[in-house]
């Protein structure tokens, strides 16, 4: 890691500053552009450092609401920081490995919430999958068995006019996942 010209907060800003300006003027080139990501990504990183040494004040006071930051905290001691991404590669010689948190996206989260029909939501693709694969391309079955499972008052009966309806056609593999899907549609519509 060479070592750079300590350049201060400030500085950062103002640097970022006049960068939006010229932007909005459209007066930036694209190397312009990559440096302007790189400043920012400077000043993020050193902001990010101060709130963590910050947060480990507030750890270690306690959390007595005295002062938040301690005097200590300044630019004279964030000359020593370092960018922790290239510290890691330059100590393992690899990229830092991704932690794998199990934080449920928003598609996820959707794909859980209760629905009001069972039809509700289904993509294109979705109905052409079931209509193809348990239907045997009959759509009018199909759309017929939606409305005859919104009808039932609790998952059993609801399974059993899906079961009732089915006539697969397909691989196994295609008929199982199809399966799987629309089961897991009748528990969302019929979750208590």
């Amino acid at each position: 890691m060479s070592p750079e010209k300590h350049i201060s907060l400030e500085e950062l800003v103002s640097q970022l500053d006049n960068n939006v300006r010229d932007l909005k003027d459209g007066k930036l080139s694209t190397q312009e552009i990559i440096e302007m990501h790189a400043v920012s990504r400077k000043l993020y990183e050193r902001i990010t450092v101060l709130r963590y040494k910050a947060f480990e004040t507030v750890v270690q006071k306690g959390a007595e609401g005295e002062d938040l930051i301690q005097s200590e905290i300044d630019e004279e001691n964030e000359k020593s920081q370092t960018d922790l991404i290239s510290s890691i590669e330059e100590v393992t010689g690899a990229p830092p490995k991704k932690v794998n948190l199990k934080v449920k996206s928003l598609a996820e989260s959707l794909q859980s919430t209760p629905l009001n029909s069972i039809g509700e939501g289904l993509t294109i693709l979705d109905r052409a999958n079931f209509t193809s694969t348990l239907f045997s391309n009959d759509n009018i079955k199909f759309n017929d068995m939606l409305d005859l499972v919104d009808l039932c008052n609790n998952i059993k009966s609801a399974e059993k006019v899906f079961n009732s309806s089915i006539k697969t056609r397909g691989t196994s593999n295609e008929i199982e996942a199809a399966l799987d899907s629309f089961y897991t549609r009748i528990n969302r519509r019929f979750q208590s």
